[in-house]
């Protein structure tokens, strides 16, 4: 939900509120479960970059300047204090900068209008009558978080934490079963911890992600993996309660993240408006006082095997194929190789930790695929673009014939390698002209001759004559340019084709049921042949041609 009149989101500006109004409240954003406990909710989760600056100046002081201001003056407004110290204490960057030289730090304190807006802003946050609630604050930060760490590409919706899948409803009951275990007694929490290899990894081996139904994806983040979890509450361990009591506080914690989660998104989620207007938040309560009962399921103290067998190893086929399709959607529309390149080794990693994450959770498996479980699917036939340029290798090959001495200028020139070329006859004929010296290469009759000689070594089937006529022909009857952009173009278009057919083998393989260490060690292979096809290439990427340019350039070489 944006705030229309600051041009935020609300939930951001709920929390501003309510600190300005108690700075006590700061403590419900304090994880108390880590050896050194610090504020959960961090300055760049904010992606209002004036609210994010006042909450770093908050919690850098400027909660002890308010509290002092209104011990100093108790007559006066308290939102006016308010609204005074945090401003002075937002300036102290600026006038620090600026006195060391800073021109925009200097500029930005000049700047009266914009202090005069932000300090009218501050004073209406302060006010009793900001429709934000203290005991609400860790729920609203919670939304912040998430949304920074998920992003949607729905508008004012804060975050996804999981896309559904179709499955039964046994798949939802065991899902709840692992929930519900979980609930009944907060220290089963305990078996899915672990200590990941990368320090910005969750120390959890089931993650939200991992559900089938994006509902019990979200329950499994408030209760166990997001920021400031159900079973972190005093009252999940305190032992002066009875267990329905512990039980009650996390579902209560639960319910409640969930609507205000509902709440901040329904302005661009019409499921979202949807279940606010039929509370179901009651009934999603009324399902995990269910599965919290201890014979819920037959044996709740195997909750960590149910979670593999049930929720892990089943979500990994669509974990894996999402990364496919990212390389698509992602990966082949930038112009950058090396953003490209960028995405095949995200997802490398994701793969690296899934398999951390999977073979830290107990093994029903007994290892890996037995041999003859080891053949993967043929790739599909490739869709989209065909990321080919013949015309334009031809016109590669006949700059070259006329001066080999180009594959050693430094760039794409030097870059370029037989897999650029997608016809047959291309490739030899570069292999060819490779292979001899630059006054013989020039020859159409030994060029020709080699490359047909270097095909029938290799197995290949016979060359086109007619292709390798029209090239020499060409080579001697006309000039064309240097080979440099068109040499780029096909670098360009090696690491998309390879990027297409990377992704193509593994959504192919994960369609596919096999064991899903399996999946991972075959899908982590066909990405790391695509990044290093792209990191080979990404010094010297070029953009991809817009339409004119590529007609151009192919009627130059035509």
């Amino acid at each position: 939900m944006i705030n229309t009149r600051y041009g935020a989101p609300q939930h951001e500006l709920n929390v501003l509120s309510s600190l300005l109004r108690d700075g006590a409240a700061v403590k419900q954003l304090v994880d108390w479960n880590r050896p050194d406990p610090q504020y959960w909710l961090q300055v760049d989760h904010f992606k209002t970059p004036w609210l994010g600056d006042a909450y770093y100046a908050l919690l850098s002081g400027g909660l002890t300047d308010i509290e002092q201001r209104r011990r100093a003056y108790p007559n006066a407004d308290p939102a006016q204090l308010a609204a005074d110290a945090l401003i002075a204490r937002m300036a102290r960057p600026y006038q620090e900068r600026a006195a060391a030289g800073d021109l925009s730090a200097q500029a930005a304190l000049n700047d009266s209008a914009y202090w005069a807006d932000i300090h009218s802003a501050f004073r209406e946050l302060a006010q009793p009558a900001w429709p934000a609630s203290n005991e609400h604050l860790r729920h609203d930060a919670y939304v912040i978080a998430r949304a920074a760490r998920y992003p949607s590409s729905s508008t004012d919706v804060p975050f996804e934490l999981a896309r559904g899948r179709g499955y039964d409803n046994d798949a939802r009951t065991r899902e709840l079963a692992v929930i519900g275990a979980v609930l009944h007694d907060a220290d089963r929490a305990q078996q899915f911890h672990y200590k990941p290899s990368s320090p910005d990894a969750s120390p959890y081996w089931l993650q939200p992600q991992d559900f089938g139904d994006p509902a019990t994806a979200e329950i499994w983040d408030a209760l166990v993996t997001g920021p400031d979890p159900a079973i972190a509450l005093p009252a999940a361990t305190d032992p002066r309660l009875t267990s329905k009591q512990r039980t009650a506080a996390m579902i209560n914690h639960i319910s409640t993240r969930l609507f205000y989660s509902d709440y901040h998104r329904s302005t661009g989620d019409e499921g979202a408006k949807a279940r606010l207007d039929n509370n179901v938040y009651r009934a999603i309560a009324t399902y995990l006082a269910d599965a919290s009962r201890r014979d819920f399921s037959p044996y709740p103290e195997n909750v960590a095997v149910y979670a593999v067998s049930f929720i892990l190893e089943p979500s990994i086929p669509a974990i894996v194929e999402d990364l496919a399709g990212r390389v698509r959607d992602h990966g082949l529309a930038d112009a950058s190789l090396y953003q490209a390149s960028l995405e095949l080794s995200t997802n490398e990693h994701a793969l690296n930790q899934l398999q951390e994450r999977l073979d830290q959770a107990p093994r029903t498996l007994a290892g890996y695929a037995t041999p003859d479980q080891t053949s993967m699917p043929a790739p599909e036939q490739p869709e989209g673009p065909s990321y080919t340029s013949r015309p334009i290798e031809r016109g590669v090959l006949i700059s070259l014939m006329q001066d080999s001495n180009q594959l050693h200028r430094y760039g794409p020139p030097r870059a370029l390698a037989e897999q650029d070329f997608t016809q047959p006859e291309h490739t030899y004929l570069f292999k060819a002209i490779k292979s001899l010296p630059p006054h013989t290469a020039r020859d159409p009759w030994i060029l020709a001759h080699q490359a047909q000689q270097m095909a029938h070594y290799d197995g290949a089937p016979p060359l086109d004559h007619q292709e390798l006529s029209n090239i020499a022909f060409e080579a001697l009857s006309r000039r064309v340019p240097p080979v440099d952009k068109a040499a780029g173009h096909l670098v360009t278009m090696t690491v998309r084709r390879t990027a297409r057919d990377a992704s193509t083998a593994v959504q192919a393989a994960a369609r596919t049921a096999t064991d899903p260490r399996q999946l991972i060690d075959y899908s982590r292979q066909q990405f790391q042949q695509a990044t290093r096809e792209a990191l080979r290439y990404h010094q010297q990427s070029v953009p991809e041609p817009s339409r004119y340019a590529s007609q151009s350039q192919q009627a130059n070489f035509a």
